[in-house]
């Protein structure tokens, strides 16, 4: 039996612009996304014929059926290249659930990549895979190459960019989470005027390292709604810039907060902080090299 373990990424959007709602259901978007260290494990073994496909995860809440992401890139990939024997997966988790952070995108991306080790070269295959990642999930694209780039149509127009220097990040998960449908429907019922992210500035203030245009750049229009939802969100937002962090934001629909840094060591004391409050807390870094 042959085993792969690959890396799964987390992400977070430093920009999310949502444009129009398509006759899909899903939305036209517009975001900036970077690849993050800390990141889930995915253990794929190839089984001998005859066995059943088997998805684990050390996660007790994870359910683990034919609902869960990676179950769907392992399905997709077997019938897209006809592959004819099963798969044992364990999924070792450390990303938050419902926090916004790509993690169930990720393992679906890490084990389209694993598979990928079992095949065969092909002309067209790289063209497949993209295609079918598309079909699972609208952050499944991103989390397969994991480049920091801009993200536009749903999700599958990825157009990679410069990143000047390797941020420290802190995210917060509150013990509330929030789903990616709700907010998407919540947004759509928005008249008010909400802050848009200027994406083109920001792109080019991470290429040169400008915190200040950065700062004045970044913003996730999906917080509004999240934050009606739940206000929590708001609130760690807040007590970030009181704390020294004006880099801050929410990530995909939440509930996960973030805030960069060069300081490492002051992202490790306010991590501590929100530790002790009941929260998630983690300290991570831009991944910039794949």
């Amino acid at each position: 039996m042959n085993t792969i373990v690959i890396k799964a990424l987390a992400k977070i959007n430093l920009a999310i612009d949502v444009l129009r709602r398509r006759e899909d259901n899903y939305h036209d978007i517009d975001m900036v996304t970077i690849p993050l260290t800390l990141h889930d494990s995915i253990e794929i073994t190839h089984l001998p014929r005859g066995y059943e496909t088997y998805l684990f995860c050390d996660n007790p809440t994870i359910v683990c059926d034919e609902s869960n992401l990676a179950y769907k890139a392992l399905e997709e990939m077997r019938k897209s290249f006809e592959l004819p024997r099963s798969f044992k997966i364990f999924i070792y988790k450390k990303i938050p659930v419902e926090a916004g952070l790509g993690g169930g995108s990720a393992d679906a991306a890490a084990v389209i990549r694993a598979i990928d080790h079992f095949l065969p070269p092909s002309q067209d295959k790289e063209e497949r895979i993209r295609e079918l990642a598309s079909r699972i999930g609208s952050d499944v694209p991103f989390c397969l190459y994991d480049r920091p780039s801009r993200v536009q149509g749903k999700g599958e127009v990825l157009t990679p960019i410069e990143v000047g220097y390797p941020y420290h990040v802190l995210i917060v998960k509150p013990s509330y989470g929030l789903s990616t449908k709700s907010v998407y429907e919540a947004f759509d019922t928005i008249e008010e005027t909400i802050r848009r992210p200027n994406v083109e500035r920001l792109i080019d203030a991470l290429k040169k390292d400008d915190e200040e245009g950065m700062r004045q750049s970044m913003a996730n229009v999906l917080s509004v709604p999240a934050i009606k939802a739940l206000p929590l969100i708001g609130e760690l937002l807040e007590r970030m810039n009181a704390m020294g962090l004006p880099l801050n934001g929410m990530s995909g629909t939440g509930s996960a907060c973030f805030a960069l840094s060069k300081d490492k060591r002051h992202l490790e004391r306010v991590a501590h902080v929100f530790e002790k409050e009941g929260n998630q807390a983690y300290v991570t870094q831009f991944c910039l090299a794949r």
